[in-house]
């Protein structure tokens, strides 16, 4: 079984209706009985204090995340094969992982506006929708994307845009950028340096506009390269963009494609906003090679990350949240930074809890976990 199948496993586990009742103290509660995977049947008595505050099971809804792919199709793309190859780079993901998440798409620019603006807001073209063991999900997001890259790198003012359609998902949503450059196409920027110059970066005119070339192509006087008005870097505005996302409570996963090293610093800017910065360096996913191969190596990495979400979805609001608890592998966590935290329907696991939870061996099985109410909350 591989990694990825297995951490799906996991997130379909979680679905099962889960009950639990046990004493306050922190301690182990009794083992399930014989035959029985996550623990005893719903109302059974277990604990000195069962009697004066008898727990009930809460059911926690399948873990099937949404992963939404925001995806650059700036005309840089059609350099090496990228745009070729990370469209079934993705599609075999959503293959593999099928209907244990949902999938949606977004393309910048908008691919609609090709001809006529390079810099236009990007837009979805692929609504969210759940995966499939016939591919019948894999095969529409090829079909959504059969487009041919052209334009500038609108990465702000896409996120923006998105916010609103992503904030109204239902269970976790994790947004995953691929990009080979840096975002640009602020019109507020007015000017900006050779080094901020995303025109001289990218060697988009040799010998003029290339990195050492002394010519700023960002000079707004410099009218006859098609975006001198739009090709500052724009690498602050789109942080910001994305850390307004993480505040809706979507993480956005930030993978460097071929042509993206010059801007490193900002991509991991961008993934530090989004909440997934990788522990070393880069903080990004960066992806070394354009051929299909590395790129589904690449998405893969992501989509074992965002599989093990420490983010549930409880099925219905608790009726008193100071009289919840939780377990994992039939241990009582405090509530608090290290053990978890419950807003509406919506518990997350935190701190170690989290680093802890469902993250053993390939061949270990997955930690139970179970949310009862009825006690007082154990902090």
């Amino acid at each position: 079984m591989t990694r990825l199948s297995r951490i799906a496993g996991v997130m379909a586990l979680l679905g099962t209706v889960i009950s639990a009742c046990g004493a306050r103290t922190g301690l182990d509660v009794p083992s399930p009985p014989a035959g029985s995977q996550f623990g005893s049947e719903a109302g059974s008595d277990v604990g000195a204090d069962a009697s004066t505050c008898p727990e009930t099971n809460v059911a926690v809804e399948p873990n099937v995340p949404n992963l939404y792919f925001v995806l650059d199709i700036s005309k840089s793309m059609l350099n090496d094969n990228k745009w070729d190859n990370i469209r079934p780079a993705i599609a075999g993901l959503i293959r593999q992982l099928g209907p244990n998440a949902r999938f949606g798409a977004a393309l910048f620019p908008n691919p609609n506006a090709a001809g006529t603006d390079n810099c236009a807001t990007g837009a979805e073209v692929m609504s969210l929708r759940l995966g499939d063991s016939q591919g019948a999900t894999a095969n529409a997001f090829l079909g959504f994307t059969m487009v041919t890259p052209n334009g500038g790198t609108p990465t702000a003012a896409t996120f923006r845009a998105l916010r609103p359609t992503l904030s109204q998902f239902r269970g976790p949503t994790f947004a995953i950028l691929a990009t080979d450059g840096g975002p640009n196409c602020n019109m507020a920027i007015k000017t900006c340096s050779i080094a901020q110059c995303t025109l001289d970066i990218d060697n988009a005119s040799p010998p003029v506009c290339a990195p050492a070339s002394t010519t700023n192509c960002c000079d707004p006087t410099q009218t006859q390269y098609a975006l001198a008005l739009s090709g500052c870097l724009d690498g602050d505005a789109t942080a910001q963009a994305i850390s307004d996302l993480r505040a809706a409570g979507i993480q956005t996963y930030v993978m460097g494609i071929p042509g993206s090293s010059p801007y490193g610093p900002v991509l991991d800017q961008m993934a530090i906003a989004g909440g997934t910065a990788r522990a070393g360096q880069p903080r990004y996913y960066a992806v070394s090679s354009p051929d299909e191969a590395a790129l589904a190596a690449g998405f893969q990495a992501i989509a074992e990350a965002a599989m093990k979400s420490c983010v549930l979805t409880l099925h219905d609001t608790v009726t008193n949240p100071d009289k919840v608890n939780v377990y994992v592998n039939g241990v009582v966590v405090p509530n608090g930074p290290e053990g978890w935290s419950l807003v509406g329907q919506t518990l997350k696991l935190e701190g170690m809890t989290c680093a802890d939870f469902g993250l053993g061996p390939a061949d270990a099985a997955p930690a139970p976990i179970r949310v009862t109410q009825g006690c007082p909350t154990a902090r």
